[in-house]
């Protein structure tokens, strides 16, 4: 197809995954206050599966038509991309004081080391020859599954502990998780059934997976027609696409002041990803981790280094704004840009 038709249906495949992921979003808040599951396990990996559909429609698309090198640029290509995300939210508040400043809490910080273990995990298992797995696994991509449970686990106790959930006095968290789940479902479902709305969720999941999979072919097709690195291509351009949903919510949290959730989410959306490793593992009946690149291992780094940044402000919380810009927006910045000219020279 000529590369005008394909930049068409990228950017229509995109437009579809964002207007998907605003009816998800809403109707999984609806769901978790019908059935009750707040921020319990179940509410939190469904809410994980909706904010990742389509990185799982790429990743199966991609799988089924063994183009490896995508399924690893756009799951760990997309740490750093989402990391980037938390910059133009904090760009977003529009006050004198950084987003990570008005957040105020400490449970951030442990979501964020949680995440970075989960990245390390990946890095890890890049090292892992494909002759070492089990039933056609990488060794690692259980041990991320199993140290995501864990990680959520471990975050949801830390939620109950008083001392992990104070806050600085001056902050603005806004609402959290439960608290928002709490409130009245959106206008839009408060008169209509469970099943109604079960069906709207379907949909809208049928809807991004679709596009999703389109994101994936002509994504594909993208890059060989510029001669762009497939890899390179989803690490950036289709991980971006892949974001879209959590651009939108992240806004709308930003706007009502919510900016804890607007973080948090960001953050548990980028340890659930890599999840999906085990995903492509099945589908592609090889161990997917163990087929990376240089290129891939340096972006995991980078998306672990980005994480780090904001896990540390957390805890320091920087007062100053440059350009609207907490320092740590303007460290992560710094690092994803330096990060891309380092691995545009990469051969």
């Amino acid at each position: 197809m000529p590369v005008a038709a394909l930049v068409t249906i990228f950017v229509a495949a995109g437009g579809v995954t964002w207007l998907a992921g605003i009816t998800l979003t809403k109707t999984v808040d609806t769901l978790d206050k019908r059935f009750n599951l707040g921020d319990a396990l179940g509410g939190l990996i469904l809410l994980g599966i909706a904010g990742s559909l389509p990185g799982i429609a790429v990743v199966y698309s991609a799988a089924v038509h063994g183009h490896i090198p995508v399924i690893i640029g756009t799951l760990i290509g997309g740490i750093s991309i989402q990391t980037l995300l938390l910059v133009l939210f904090d760009a977003a508040v529009g006050k004198e004081r950084p987003l990570s400043y008005l957040a105020g809490s400490t449970i951030l910080c442990l979501e964020a080391l949680f995440a970075i273990v989960v990245v390390a995990l990946a890095i890890g298992g890049t090292f892992i020859p494909g002759s070492v797995s089990v039933s056609h696994l990488n060794p690692l991509s259980i041990g991320i599954l199993i140290a995501w449970v864990g990680g959520l686990l471990a975050v949801n106790w830390a939620r109950k502990v008083p001392r992990f959930n104070e806050t600085a006095e001056d902050a603005e968290p806004g609402r959290k998780h439960h608290e928002r789940r709490a409130a009245e479902p959106h206008v839009f479902y408060a008169g209509k059934s469970t099943l109604h709305v079960f069906l709207v969720f379907a949909a809208g999941s049928a809807v991004t997976l679709v596009a999703g999979w389109l994101l994936e072919e002509s994504g594909s097709a993208l890059a060989g027609a510029l001669h762009i690195g497939s890899g390179l291509f989803a690490a950036t351009f289709i991980a971006l696409a892949g974001s879209i949903p959590e651009i939108s919510t992240g806004l709308e949290s930003i706007a009502i002041g919510d900016n804890h959730l607007a973080i948090s989410d960001i953050v548990g959306g980028n340890a659930f990803m890599l999840v999906l490793f085990l995903l492509a593992d099945i589908m592609a009946h090889r161990p997917v981790l163990s087929a990376a690149v240089r290129q891939d291992f340096m972006f995991g780094i980078l998306g672990a280094a980005m994480m780090a940044v904001y896990a540390v402000s957390f805890i320091v919380r920087p007062k100053r704004c440059y350009f609207r810009l907490g320092l740590d927006s303007v460290l992560a910045l710094a690092l994803y840009i330096a990060g891309c000219v380092l691995l545009a020279r990469l051969k």
